[in-house]
């Protein structure tokens, strides 16, 4: 039982990372293009998730998914 408790912190772990690694490249990217174009956080972080992520991002991509 306390395999399923590690494997969870695991991928906790690499989920957190992830984010955190996405999270740098957008504040790159914002400095960077700041003068070229007006990104907002939201719009550069959903930008540089759905390059970097195989991960759905819409509602209707997860219920495909599940069914």
């Amino acid at each position: 039982m306390l395999y399923l408790i590690y494997i969870l912190i695991g991928l906790l772990i690499i989920l957190v990372v992830n984010l955190a690694v996405t999270a740098c490249l957008t504040l790159k990217d914002i400095y960077q293009h700041r003068d070229q174009e007006q990104l907002t956080f939201t719009k550069a972080f959903k930008k540089y998730f759905i390059k970097n992520n195989n991960l759905p991002v819409s509602l209707n991509d997860w219920k495909m998914l599940l069914s």
